[in-house]
């Protein structure tokens, strides 16, 4: 990717615009390494790194006291820096990813078979309002868009959010007669109420105590039969 795309598609989300960033930054020192060779690169290469990892995290108004932002000097970087700066740059973004990973949940739903079927057929149903919309052309294909993204979400392991929110946020912008006859409004409160219907249902399943498994019943007992002297006396051949 070029260098102008990565800042110019850089998430709205501070954390996730590091991480991304960050990943860029480490594909060129790779990149840079590997050109090297056996030589080995110069205290320069891991400096940009450094600095450009420095850079983001103050730009981009994150706080983190794992990672040492004082900017080294060339002559005082080696491999070892490197390393070390490195060590803590991960352990920074392990955090940042697991937090990420939490919020997405807590943002998001696992859907069944049916409540998919359900949801693609209300999509479908938008998808064939949208075409005879009498809107403006931008507009339909704005729309269509947004579409597109709620199916994709709902194709997903975990469907988010958002994209159902940036469909509704699209379609309150289109006025006039032309939504109002539509029935472009009850189906989106049709998805909302399916969406929110398994994102109740999955959080009361999650407060639910852990299933046990019912314990075992223990077939009796038979006590062993000891010998008696009687029994001992019948084994005697005389």
């Amino acid at each position: 990717m070029d260098e102008d795309d990565v800042y110019a598609n850089i998430p709205a989300d501070p954390e996730l615009a590091f991480l991304h960033l960050e990943k860029h930054f480490k594909d060129v020192l790779d990149a840079q390494i590997e050109r090297a060779g056996n030589d080995g690169p110069s205290g320069v290469v891991y400096v940009e790194y450094i600095g450009k990892v420095i850079a983001a995290i103050n730009e981009l108004g994150l706080q983190t006291a794992v990672i040492n932002q004082q900017l080294p000097l060339i002559e005082d970087v080696n491999y070892q820096t490197y390393q070390n700066f490195s060590k803590d740059v991960e352990h920074y973004k392990t955090a940042l990813k697991i937090r990420n990973a939490r919020r997405v949940q807590g943002y998001s739903v696992q859907l069944d078979f049916a409540t998919r079927q359900k949801l693609k057929h209300h999509i479908e149903q938008l998808r064939e309002i949208f075409a005879k919309l009498e809107v403006d052309e931008k507009k339909r294909e704005a729309l269509l868009s947004k579409l597109v993204e709620l199916q994709k979400e709902v194709d997903r392991n975990r469907t988010r959010f958002d994209s159902y929110a940036a469909l509704v946020m699209e379609a309150a912008d289109t006025t006039g007669e032309a939504i109002e006859r539509s029935k472009v409004k009850s189906l989106l409160d049709s998805i909302g109420r399916v969406i929110w219907g398994a994102k109740k249902e999955e959080e009361e399943q999650r407060r639910l105590p852990p299933r046990t498994e019912p314990k075992q019943i223990e077939p009796p007992r038979i006590p062993s039969r000891s010998r008696t002297v009687g029994d001992m006396d019948d084994e005697i051949p005389f």
